[in-house]
């Protein structure tokens, strides 16, 4: 579940102290001696081990196990109760953000909405709005109830689109709001006074789905997203894989279709010009000027720049021909795009989220004919996220968990030094 790149950071008690960790929450329940078994520790090591991430209150005993003989051993879970984590998504039409726990439970939400300016082809949106939502996030409580929560609220995490620097919590640059080097862990970190974790966003989709979706135990998948934009998240032997300039995934800037429309990140043709929310808009808002009929025109009363993805999904379940027309050749591309992924990676697990995918059969039926007619071997299956809309701000906080897990007795140690403000 974790990588174990830069082992010779840790101790080898801590490497432990991860692995029990991570054994417990894929087993959900295990006792001491399984982990002892599974691990291949002494099970003195493994008690002295647990104790202490007991005393962290992030492991605790459940139930009891099956006896081999003798006394039923007593089985340990992830103590989901005491610690919190905030989870950030930046889109396109909106920010939501998320209070979660240790199992990924929404224990609260917001939802900010965002204006989009098409004259200048972009969101307008001030990187202030992640500030904003973490307060509104917290708002809702009261006084007392604010100070309890931010007690246990161990980080952020935060996922945004575009090209980020993780190590140094920046966003170099996000073409659809116009941001560039923007360090969000410096901002974030200096206003709460909490440990912040910045990544692209559709990675954190797929890190979501990875640990509390779909994607739970299977070790190779693909994420994407196809809303606004188009990208994609890749699990490879459980690891997420970011590329050399961590520039992996950018799947929606695949180059479809030779002297194409412009794209927003300055090429022609990209997959995302042909196959995004705006690009349907664009073309189905063209095809009704040249004098197509269609069920929009009375949805937006004859007012063309009113359309959006959902209407027309919406005129799809109606049955128009013109919606139905322009969602199944989006859902080729897309099914082009993702055979091109599947050649490449034999992922087990296709999952797709995003506004496009909101259009159900009428995208995906023409996606799955273009894959199993254009894979090399069978294709693996294709479906939604589980997480839905929340799949990304879910993500962005297993940023934080999957920092907790890797290293949860020097994480604890620096929690504890530094207490979270809020104004």
């Amino acid at each position: 579940m974790l990588s174990q790149k830069n082992d010779d950071e840790r101790s080898v008690k801590e490497i432990n102290q991860s692995r029990i960790l991570q054994s417990i929450k894929i087993h959900d329940s295990i006792s001491r001696i399984e982990l002892a078994e599974e691990i291949d520790l002494n099970p003195s090591t493994i008690t002295r081990l647990v104790k202490k991430l007991e005393k962290f209150n992030l492991v605790r005993e459940i139930d009891l196990g099956k006896s081999r003989g003798g006394r039923r051993p007593v089985k340990l879970g992830i103590d989901e109760s005491t610690y919190r984590v905030i989870g950030v998504d930046v889109g396109a039409t909106e920010v939501i953000a998320v209070l979660i726990n240790l199992a990924g439970e929404v224990l609260h939400k917001i939802v900010l909405p965002i204006e989009y300016k098409e004259a200048k082809r972009e969101v307008e949106i001030s990187p202030e709005v992640i500030e904003k939502s973490i307060e509104k996030l917290l708002s809702t409580y009261s006084e007392k109830e604010r100070r309890q929560e931010l007690e246990n609220i161990l980080g952020i995490g935060v996922g945004v689109h575009g090209l980020v620097d993780r190590d140094e919590g920046l966003s170099i640059f996000a073409p659809n709001f116009g941001w560039r080097n923007i360090n969000f862990k410096k901002k974030l970190t200096e206003k709460f006074r909490m440990k912040t974790i910045i990544d692209n966003d559709v990675r954190v989709m797929a890190l979501g789905e990875y640990w509390f979706g779909h994607g739970q135990n299977v070790d190779n998948l693909i994420c994407i997203n196809a809303g606004y934009g188009i990208g994609s998240g890749i699990i490879i032997e459980g690891e997420l894989y970011r590329g050399h300039n961590s520039l992996a995934g950018e799947f929606g800037h695949t180059n479809v279709e030779k002297d194409g429309q412009l794209c927003s990140c300055g090429d022609y043709g990209c997959l995302e010009t042909l196959a995004s929310g705006p690009a349907l808009v664009k073309r189905i808002r063209r095809e009704i000027k040249r004098g197509m009929s269609s069920k929009i025109i009375e949805m937006t009363e004859g007012e063309l720049s009113e359309i959006s993805g959902e209407m027309i999904s919406a005129a799809a379940r109606k049955d128009d021909e013109l919606a139905r027309r322009i969602l199944k050749k989006a859902g080729n591309y897309l099914g082009m795009g993702i055979a091109n992924l599947i050649n490449i990676f034999d992922p087990e697990l296709i999952l797709i989220g995003g506004g496009v995918s909101r259009a159900g059969p009428y995208i995906f039926a023409p996606l799955h004919e273009t894959v199993a007619r254009k894979t090399m071997n069978s294709a693996p299956e294709i479906k939604k996220v589980q997480l839905g809309e929340d799949c990304g701000a879910v993500g962005a906080g297993v940023l934080v968990i999957e920092e907790l897990f890797r290293r949860p007795e020097t994480f604890m140690e620096e929690i504890a030094c530094n207490k979270p403000t809020i104004q």
